[in-house]
């Protein structure tokens, strides 16, 4: 004859399906957002945010700034302002200075 299960045991098995669903679940949310940041990704890499259009890489100053040739929009990286503010301190260190907080 078949032993029943106590009330104990069978809440402890419960529990460890609930807890393996939530892992699953929770797995799958980070595969799915990991999924969107990389179409996002693909979407929007190396495009004007302000028209849309392709951008070409150009050499400034020794720095590859990105340049739309739509919109005529130049778009920096973080810490190109910087490197091209060493090169030259005079209208762009007075940019920074008036952009920090």
């Amino acid at each position: 004859m078949p032993v029943k299960p106590s009330d104990a045991e069978e809440e402890y098995f419960v529990r460890q399906e609930a807890a393996k669903l939530r892992k699953q679940n929770a797995d799958r949310q980070a595969n799915l957002e990991q999924e969107d940041r990389e179409r996002e990704r693909k979407l929007h890499h190396m495009k004007c945010p302000k028209c849309g259009m392709q951008l070409e890489e150009i050499a400034f100053g020794g720095i590859h700034i990105d340049k739309c040739f739509n919109c005529e929009g130049l778009w920096l990286d973080s810490g190109e302002l910087e490197r091209l503010q060493k090169k030259d301190s005079g209208f762009l260190g007075k940019l920074l200075g008036t952009c920090r907080p």
